[in-house]
């Protein structure tokens, strides 16, 4: 959208590319917690992430699936979000410990249309600040 007029024009430095913004946020967030595997684009767990508490590992592999959306990683018919079973069984907890950390963190959803539980792109801000935060649980 940047033409003569906009570069003139004081605001015109307001423009910024939020999804790349996001991408980066994400990238920051998971580094050291959560790699990707290149063949196989399952989530490749680092130390780091076995110290975080359960909440915060459910975050940042909520994190890691908006990656892989980004990446167009995601297969044809795979969804952003995915049902606790999926979280708990990388976790290693009760389906129910998602269930629980899902409504606890205001930024989580669960849209039946995406496949389950999810950050949306308007809140991955929040959820980025909140697993990088000293806040516990």
């Amino acid at each position: 959208m940047a033409n003569k007029e906009q570069e003139e024009n004081p605001l015109a430095d307001l423009y910024v590319d939020a999804s790349e913004e996001d991408r980066e946020r994400i990238r920051d967030a998971i580094s050291g917690l959560i790699g990707i595997d290149t063949e196989t684009a399952k989530p490749v767990l680092r130390e780091k992430f076995s110290s975080l508490t359960s909440k915060k590992q459910f975050t940042a592999l909520l994190l890691y699936r908006r990656a892989l959306l980004s990446l167009d990683e995601l297969e044809e018919d795979e969804t952003v979000g995915q049902d606790s079973t999926y979280f708990a069984d990388l976790i290693g907890v009760d389906d129910s410990t998602i269930r629980h950390a899902a409504t606890d963190l205001d930024f989580v959803v669960n849209d039946d249309e995406q496949g389950g539980y999810l950050v949306p792109p308007h809140k991955t801000h929040q959820a980025t600040k909140w697993l990088n935060s000293g806040e516990e649980d």
